[in-house]
């Protein structure tokens, strides 16, 4: 498990990230959500102890990880932009990781280039950025660590190569149970595969939860009316979200209970409520704690 109790970093007199607490359990998949510079990296970082945090504590498996070496070797962060030297090839990257990761499974590492049609001897140089894409995240499964960390997983990735990036992962950790951790964009392909989301502002945890318990907190609903209508009239709802196109209407609302019949008050000739999806939650979550873009 990983425990984040009263984290405050900061970047000389910027504060990044301001007294946030938080938890994951082992075994889940969660989603790192936020706008650039809500604090995703730095936090996915501070897990991984490549920064040390100005206050507060992270404890992995109960160790702080500012003092605890062993910590290295349970977790694997994977950047935005992982290094790689001029001359570097699956293999040699194979054989540094070794060193770090005792753990290192060369024979699944040999699959999975197998998998994705990927040279042990190639210049990662010459990889595309999906090629590299896949190549690091076979190596980060064949380290073994019980912690995974991914920073932007699905940025610069077709939709395809995302669709198969998630049916990999899932694969992967039914053979190698992990605590996964990614940070993204992609909201709707989030969706499909974390457990849980934790929503970054500028400095604090904005929302966080169990994915599917979140979609419980907004109801949409889409109306049809016979004469125009007005986004004015429907303000003491205080709507989340509304949109109006002719005389159709959209509208996301906190959900209570009534809010059905305060709605037929306007007689729509017709009225449907609609599934939400991350997408819907998360722009509307930001949208009442203030968080622009």
């Amino acid at each position: 498990m990983i425990e984040i109790k009263n984290l405050t970093h900061r970047f000389g007199d910027t504060v990044v990230l301001d007294d946030i607490s938080l938890t994951f359990e082992d075994g889940k998949i969660y989603g790192l959500i936020g706008i650039n510079g809500a604090g995703k990296s730095t936090l996915l970082r501070l897990l991984s102890g490549v920064y040390r945090a100005t206050s507060g504590q992270i404890c992995i498996e109960g160790m702080a990880v500012d003092t605890n070496s062993k910590i290295k070797e349970l977790v694997f962060f994977l950047p935005d932009d992982p290094f790689y030297s001029f001359n570097a090839t699956p293999k040699s990257l194979a054989n540094m990781y070794q060193i770090f990761y005792p753990k290192f499974d060369y024979t699944l590492f040999q699959s999975y280039l197998n998998r994705f049609e990927l040279s042990e001897k190639g210049k990662v140089l010459h990889f595309s950025k999906g090629m590299r894409r896949r190549l690091f995240l076979s190596l980060a499964i064949a380290c073994k660590a019980k912690y995974l960390l991914l920073d932007e997983a699905f940025d610069g990735v077709d939709p395809l190569a995302r669709i198969e990036f998630n049916q990999f992962l899932l694969e992967a950790l039914e053979q190698n149970p992990m605590t996964v951790i990614i940070s993204s964009h992609s909201l709707k392909d989030l969706e499909e595969i974390i457990d849980g989301y934790v929503i970054l502002d500028h400095q604090n945890v904005l929302a966080s939860g169990k994915i599917m318990e979140s979609f419980e907190h907004y109801v949409k609903y889409q109306m049809a009316f016979t004469s125009p209508i007005t986004e004015e009239q429907f303000k003491d709802l205080q709507p989340t979200e509304i949109k109006i196109v002719g005389k159709i209407v959209q509208i996301v609302l906190r959900r209570e209970e009534g809010i059905l019949e305060k709605l037929q008050q306007f007689a729509p000739v017709m009225i449907e409520e609609l599934d939400m999806d991350f997408n819907d939650y998360f722009r509307n979550m930001v949208t009442e704690g203030g968080y622009h873009q």
